[in-house]
């Protein structure tokens, strides 16, 4: 279980209303016994029943000896829309229509730090539903979901991180992940890009997993009229040029979204690919097959969205 710190200046006091506060319309109940004060002056009329009910936190307080019930406002920390935020999800009369879900992380945090699981889960599943509808930010997304154990919707998540450079990240952006969290995110990442260039690896064989190079050649020619040096085009230094820069394409977009676009394949340092007709341990001279750009490009394609590469932690 994910372990909530609240510090001495979070803990709940009360305190005479400010010149400067204001109710909130929404939360002026006439039968309430408790007025929260948020930390920017908006002031809540609300139940102390639904409080204890709803927040293990608030339990905890409003049942201590000498608490003072329907006097001076409690002091909260967090700002007037996250308390409403926060209120409109364990009050029966809203519900979650009435927040901005803009603000869905603060949210989250409050209510975590307020041990309200009712509205946690709430969140779970607004988080989740946003998240595959691609309304979330994935790395927040995949943080939070680890954070708080959230397992189905961290896989979701992890999946749409992958076109995202890692290396990239901010230091605020990794921080929000725990050691084991992030290496799980990078594991994915890297596997994919290393399971790609393994199936690269051209193999002669009818119907393998590997790429197949009658499929990336220039002419049709039936795999059995395959010359047995062309597939030593495999081996050649222009193909394991082509494969490590694939391979730095895909640790930088590990999707392989890029690969998917002809300007990939119309870099200059891929030309000779396309160009060069003889080659070490070539028999068959100028009948020898050449790799074609639209070809080659469909057969690493079809590596790429093969089952052989993960796409979830």
């Amino acid at each position: 279980m994910h372990e909530k710190h609240i510090s001495d200046s979070d803990t709940l006091a009360v305190s005479n209303a400010s010149p400067n506060t204001e109710f909130h319309p929404l939360f002026f109940d006439p039968d309430a016994d408790i007025t929260l004060q948020s930390d920017d002056g908006v002031q809540f009329r609300v139940r102390s029943a639904i409080m204890t009910m709803s927040s293990g936190f608030f339990k905890a307080k409003l049942g201590l000896p000498g608490n003072p019930v329907a006097q001076a406002p409690i002091m909260m920390t967090e700002p007037g829309h996250i308390i409403a935020a926060l209120l409109s999800i364990i009050d029966p009369q809203f519900g979650i229509s009435q927040f901005d879900h803009g603000h869905i992380w603060d949210i989250l945090k409050a209510a975590d730090k307020y041990d309200m699981p009712s509205v946690m889960g709430t969140l779970r599943h607004l988080i989740g539903v946003h998240s595959r509808a691609g309304d979330t930010d994935p790395i927040k997304t995949y943080a939070y979901a680890c954070r708080y154990g959230w397992e189905d919707v961290a896989k979701a998540a992890s999946t749409r991180t992958l076109d995202t450079d890692l290396s990239a990240l901010s230091e605020t952006e990794i921080s929000l992940m725990d050691t084991i969290s992030l290496f799980r995110l990078q594991k994915l990442h890297r596997s994919r890009g290393h399971a790609l260039i393994e199936l690269m690896d051209i193999k002669a064989e009818e119907g393998s997993s590997h790429l197949v190079f009658h499929r990336c050649g220039n002419k049709e020619r039936p795999y059995r009229y395959l010359f047995p040096c062309c597939a030593v085009r495999g081996r050649s230094h222009f193909w394991i040029l082509a494969k490590h820069i694939v391979l730095r394409e895909m640790e930088k977009c590990p999707s392989g979204r890029t690969l998917r676009l002809e300007e990939f394949w119309n870099r200059p340092e891929l030309t000779p690919l396309w160009e060069i007709r003889l080659h070490p341990g070539c028999n068959c001279g100028i009948i020898c097959m050449v790799f074609d750009k639209k070809g080659t490009m469909q057969e690493v394609l079809r590596m790429l969205d093969s089952d052989h590469l993960p796409v979830t932690v």
